[in-house]
């Protein structure tokens, strides 16, 4: 995890300082509406995505680390990448100031990238609420069902590849 002035802020604030450049250019003032709306995303967000890093920081703390080396790591092999694909089709899509910051803190207390790539791979093609509130109501569970039997397999192939990847690109 990076500072504020890391490569990925300074990326995106020069995108958003050329988008307001090219809002300035169309209409000839300052992009304030834009900025306003972003104000209020900001406000409705922030909280959430406050105590999901909060909840992700404390699942790494209160988990001890033997498990998150045998269950999560890169090194748990199979057993990691199991445990990730069974937890992303387990967690609902729906909660993402949750999910993204509970793998930071995941991340952060000694989970691997391939499980953890794994989980959000998994919750984001599987996920129950979608499938359940959405999908078969809507697309009926023939459709459900398809669409499962096509993805299901993807979510433990990029965490195997991503195991793979950092074990080449990084000597681990």
């Amino acid at each position: 995890m990076s500072g504020i002035f890391d490569k990925t802020s300074l990326f995106l604030a020069s995108i958003a300082l050329l988008l307001a450049f090219l809002a300035y250019q169309k209409t000839g003032e300052l992009p304030w509406a834009p900025a306003g709306r972003a104000g209020s995303l900001i406000v409705t967000i922030l909280p959430k995505l406050m105590i999901g890093m909060f909840i992700g920081a404390l699942v790494a703390e209160v988990l001890p680390k033997e498990i998150l080396q045998n269950w999560l790591s890169d090194r748990s092999g199979w057993r990691g990448i199991f445990v990730g694909w069974l937890a992303g089709f387990m967690f609902p899509m729906g909660a993402p100031f949750v999910l993204y910051p509970l793998v930071a803190g995941l991340l952060q207390g000694g989970a691997g990238f391939g499980p953890m790539i794994t989980m959000l791979t998994s919750a984001a093609l599987i996920g129950p609420v979608r499938a359940f509130a959405y999908e078969i109501p809507i697309l009926g569970s023939e459709f459900f069902m398809f669409r499962v039997m096509a993805v299901f397999w993807i979510p433990p192939l990029a965490g195997i590849v991503a195991q793979t990847l950092v074990r080449v690109l990084k000597g681990g």
